[in-house]
């Protein structure tokens, strides 16, 4: 059932010989006359099918709500994190967080361990209320707006241009190179685990928290005490942040 909406996308070969029934649950049979008495032809599938109802989708889908879920959790404890530690540390333990996950992620052997990894790394989507938040710091009031909007921006471009590095710059050249696909895709992953630790120790090293201090204080933004589990409880007492998260 899985298979009968199947179109190879190279050869626009259908799974279904002769299409699928009314209530797309079969393949129709083969009409009187026909070449071939086989309704399937299991020759136009890829090596790896991951339509509706496959054990292969159903493993992806939990793996995306894995990690919007560790993503949301994360970014709700920012707020807190980012007070107490300051954002260069905060921004360079996730690097180092997410490096240790995506180097893990070469050894993956099951769709459990995939899931799990998925949740691990869907942290490092919180590096995002980093952006904003030091932004907020590090920018005049007058062009604060346009750096935020710069920098998530950025951010977000950086997903798609991560696909194309990922498959056009690492995994089809160590293919041509002679290695197995498989191993190529694991390879592959060991480079942007790399890449994270050499962000993470520029971040530690290289960069100050406020333009005026190497490291944050509370009292940068106006605060008398330091950040508590509280202070989301009075942000929320302000309709406005409320109207932000649900439109968010």
């Amino acid at each position: 059932k899985a298979y009968v909406k199947f179109k190879n996308l190279k050869t626009e070969e259908l799974y279904c010989t002769y299409g699928k029934n009314a209530d797309e649950t079969d393949c129709k049979p083969p009409p009187a006359g026909a070449a071939t008495d086989d309704r399937y032809d299991p020759s136009v599938l890829t090596k790896c099918v991951c339509t509706a109802g496959t054990e292969c989708a159903t493993t992806i889908g939990d793996a995306g709500v894995a990690s919007v879920a560790s993503t949301i959790l994360v970014r709700i404890a920012m707020g807190t994190l980012l007070e107490r530690f300051g954002p260069s540390n905060v921004q360079s333990g996730l690097m180092v967080f997410g490096a240790i996950w995506v180097a893990a992620s070469a050894g993956i052997t099951a769709p459990w361990n995939y899931t799990l990894i998925r949740f691990f790394i869907g942290a490092v989507g919180a590096a995002f209320v980093t952006n904003q938040f030091w932004c907020s710091l590090m920018f005049a009031p007058n062009v604060v707006g346009t750096a935020n909007a710069t920098a998530g921006g950025w951010g977000n471009l950086g997903g798609g241009v991560t696909q194309v590095f990922m498959s056009l710059v690492l995994f089809q050249p160590f293919v041509d190179a002679g290695m197995e696909a498989d191993t190529a895709w694991r390879v592959s992953m060991l480079v942007p685990a790399v890449l994270f630790l050499i962000c993470a120790a520029g971040l530690k090293l290289l960069c100050w928290d406020t333009p005026t201090q190497r490291r944050y204080s509370v009292a940068e933004t106006g605060k008398t005490q330091g950040a508590s589990m509280w202070d989301y409880v009075e942000v929320l007492k302000d309709v406005r942040v409320v109207v932000m998260i649900m439109q968010y």
